[in-house]
């Protein structure tokens, strides 16, 4: 109830200020940080390491049979998807333009275009894991790679109250978000032998920011900031029909709850697991960042 008070403010205080807005100073940011994963977003390991010995059956064969790696046994973590998003902290660019309502400043309408790269500085892990056949079971090398990014263009306001000094201009911003999340699963076994799965989501979130911009020139600043985004509070959803399976390219990310069918957890060969169950997951990260602010003199011209 909150947010949606918030977000009708939000655009209340939107509408009004384009009504009495100045629209003559901009100002253009390019910026790059740190992102950290947060609620569900976040994952500890996305691959499981089971020391083994790992205990099949064979098909019209009664006896049970183990398998056992130098190693242990790498399998994709059961948690990955259903309960969380095995994100880990990456990097972030942002680019923003801002364009004040009053003739002071305080005041800006801003649009916001933003990359966030989790799991950027995560390397790809290996082991070994089942290869079942008909007859018999094999040790698997095999290596797995893991990425889950988020693509955002946000509308919104900022208020600086001191920006009419010129110098040190303190500021909050809120925007509406459009946020497009893609994630991708890979493992290979071999040089010619790979195989991936992708998520990807259409989410609409809120983001709330604060800094502190420095203008050291008449067109040139600088800004520290940081920000907090609720990446998937509206459109949530769960495709319960749909396989989550090696080899699908479009693959929900199943974030609003219910259960689903797959076979990214098991051995190769190994059978689809049926009614897995896949937690309603809130998506939130935060981000803090050093850009440079770009001040155009874009100077307004009266008819005689």
């Amino acid at each position: 109830m909150k947010i949606k008070l918030l977000l009708t403010f939000l655009m209340l205080f939107f509408i009004s200020s384009i009504t009495y807005s100045q629209f003559d100073k901009f100002v253009f940011q390019l910026g790059a940080g740190i992102v950290n994963p947060d609620k569900q977003l976040r994952g500890n390991n996305y691959i499981n390491y089971d020391s083994g010995p790992y205990i099949y059956q064979n098909p019209g064969d009664t006896t049970r049979n183990a398998l056992y790696s130098p190693g242990g046994f790498a399998f994709v973590d059961s948690s990955l998807i259903a309960k969380n998003y095995g994100a880990k902290t990456g990097f972030y660019i942002n680019g923003t333009a801002k364009i004040n309502v009053d003739k002071y400043e305080t005041f800006r309408l801003i649009g916001t275009l933003s990359y966030s790269a989790f799991n950027a500085f995560e390397g790809a892990k290996s082991g070994y894991t089942p290869l079942l056949t008909y007859s018999q079971a094999y040790l698997q090398p095999l290596s797995y790679d893991y990425n889950i990014s988020n693509f955002g263009i946000g509308l919104g306001i900022e208020v600086a109250p001191l920006s009419f000094t010129k110098l040190v201009t303190p500021f909050i911003n809120g925007t509406f978000d459009f946020n497009f999340f893609n994630a991708k699963l890979s493992r290979t076994t071999g040089p010619n032998d790979s195989t991936s799965i992708s998520f990807d989501g259409f989410r609409m979130g809120l983001n709330l920011g604060a800094g502190i911009e420095f203008k050291v020139s008449d067109q040139f600043g600088f800004c520290l900031g940081a920000k907090y985004d609720f990446g998937n509070l509206l459109f949530k959803n769960t495709d319960q029909i749909g396989l989550v399976e090696w080899g699908r390219t479009n693959a929900n990310i199943n974030d609003d709850g219910g259960s689903y069918i797959s076979n990214l957890y098991g051995a190769l060969g190994d059978r689809y697991r049926a009614n897995i169950k896949s937690d309603s997951k809130e998506m939130n990260w935060s981000s803090f960042y050093i850009a440079v602010n770009f001040y155009p003199n874009i100077k307004k011209t009266t008819k005689k």
